[in-house]
């Protein structure tokens, strides 16, 4: 049952809703900030920016006005706007390389035919910058040798013969470098190469049933797993110190050559020798430096099958080990 009081606030309402009917066309509905229910058919300013309602002659809403957006929410929109924009831009230049993806490679294989030619491309450079390598790592030895056999006889160094080792030291130090960034490209180019492959069968609707046992199985070994990054030359310092004791532990090869960048063993001479190279390569543009550990066996049949036994890969795998406590302290 509806009270008195209550039924003629309704009547009231009705009344007042009929007559502004009668002198306007428009009558407006809304809440203010305090909860409080206005109808007129004019909106006052201080109400203006308010949602509000237009009612019709039998009070019913024939048309609803939101409420006019604050500073906040037009700068969250202008955000938004500036977001979707960046989101198809990134859709755009993804719709891009999906074209050219499938324009280049017409199957699986061609794309894995494509990135293996880019690794053995790599590998033989590599192999020829190792073969650079020993050939350095024996001239200096007959310099070295040289070398001694002048100040033995008491006989002054040459100049020249000393810028030649110090030259082939350098080249050396420079040679390791290169084969770091090629190993660093062979990374880079696998990948790639998997997440073009990834798309590639997302494109076409492809399964892996066929997928490339080079990308499923474990990972050939790479040079780059004897390489230690060192934060900063105090940790750089300690951790060389634990690469000259690796050296002496593990080469079969005499001591040939030892400085604040390079230590080096001499060339391996029989098929079960060892020969260790650590360089210390420092970074251009921050502190610290790359400590890196290259082993080779001789250039023979049988000192290749040295170089593919348990004890020489225990060696490689060991160098990172061996230096982990110091450069992480």
């Amino acid at each position: 049952m509806i009270r008195p009081d209550r039924l003629l606030m309704v009547l009231l309402a009705t009344y007042a809703l009929s007559a502004m009917q009668a002198e306007a066309g428009k009558i407006y509905r809304w809440v203010d900030e305090q909860g409080n229910v206005h109808l007129s058919d004019k909106v006052p300013t201080e109400h203006s920016r308010n949602a509000r309602s237009e009612l019709s002659e039998s009070g019913r809403e024939v048309e609803r006005l939101q409420a006019a957006k604050t500073e906040e929410e037009i700068a969250k929109e202008k955000e938004l706007e500036k977001l979707r924009a960046e989101q198809q831009r990134l859709i755009e230049i993804q719709r891009a390389k999906d074209l050219v993806l499938l324009r280049t490679f017409r199957t699986e294989d061609d794309l894995l035919m494509a990135r293996n030619g880019k690794l053995t491309a790599i590998d033989s450079n590599i192999q020829v910058i190792r073969s650079n390598i020993r050939r350095m790592k024996n001239r200096l030895a007959e310099m070295q040798q040289s070398a001694a056999a002048m100040e033995r006889q008491g006989q002054p160094l040459s100049e020249n013969l000393l810028k030649d080792i110090e030259y082939t030291r350098t080249q050396l130090k420079d040679s390791y470098t290169t084969i770091i960034q090629k190993e660093q490209e062979k990374e880079v180019i696998r990948n790639i190469a998997a997440k073009d492959l990834a798309r590639f069968r997302s494109l076409k609707n492809l399964h892996d049933e066929n997928a490339d046992p080079q990308l499923n199985a474990k990972k050939d070994r790479s040079l780059l797993d004897t390489v230690v990054i060192c934060p900063d030359d105090a940790a750089c310092n300690k951790a060389w110190e634990k690469v000259e004791e690796y050296v002496r532990k593990y080469a079969t090869t005499r001591l040939q050559m030892l400085s604040d960048s390079i230590i080096m063993s001499a060339a391996p001479l029989k098929d079960d020798d060892i020969s260790l190279t650590a360089s210390r390569i420092l970074y251009k543009d921050r502190p610290g430096a790359e400590l890196f550990m290259d082993l080779q066996c001789k250039p023979s049949p049988r000192g290749t099958e040295h170089c593919q036994t348990d004890q020489v890969e225990q060696i490689r795998v060991g160098f990172k080990q061996y230096l982990a406590d110091s450069v992480n302290q």
